[in-house]
């Protein structure tokens, strides 16, 4: 049974197969982690979060699921296509619902996310290509190529780099 948390143009699903690591990780999310998908808003987050608050809530949920099968989610695993890469976001973001959502996005398909543009950077992700931050200044010195967020979902859909 699929969890998705939808978030602007793109959503992420999450499979439930019942794992500690999974379980655990969700009854003990944090309001913040909560609102930061989107539709879920304080109070809804809150009453999640206080629900699992309690013990005997806890317990009952883990009796649930040692009773019911759920299967994983059938599909592919995300292509690797940032296998090895570097990519630092910078600046606002239009089609995610964050820039840790296109951070995520990156990790899930092999690449990594730092704060710094460095000789190690393959892109520099933002939109407004033709500023003049430090950021897209050292990008240029290290002949970094910056790409706007229509160019980086343009990757996503061909899985081309």
């Amino acid at each position: 049974m699929p969890v998705t948390g939808m978030r602007k143009n793109i959503s992420t699903t999450v499979t439930m197969n019942g794992s500690a690591s999974v379980t655990q990780r969700m009854m003990q999310a944090t309001v913040e982690e909560l609102v930061d998908i989107q539709g879920v808003g304080e109070v809804i987050a809150r009453t999640f979060v206080d629900y699992f608050s309690d013990e005997t809530h806890r317990d009952l949920f883990k009796r649930l699921l040692q009773e019911v099968k759920l299967q994983k989610e059938e599909g592919e695993e995300s292509a690797q296509i940032f296998e090895n890469m570097n990519f630092v976001i910078t600046g606002s973001v239009e089609h995610f619902a964050n820039r840790r959502e296109v951070k995520e996005i990156i990790e899930s398909r092999g690449g990594k996310v730092t704060g710094s543009v460095t000789g190690k950077t393959n892109y520099l992700i933002n939109n407004d290509v033709k500023s003049a931050s430090s950021k897209n200044k050292k990008a240029k010195e290290l002949n970094v190529p910056i790409i706007s967020e229509s160019q980086f979902l343009e990757m996503l859909e061909t899985g081309t780099v």
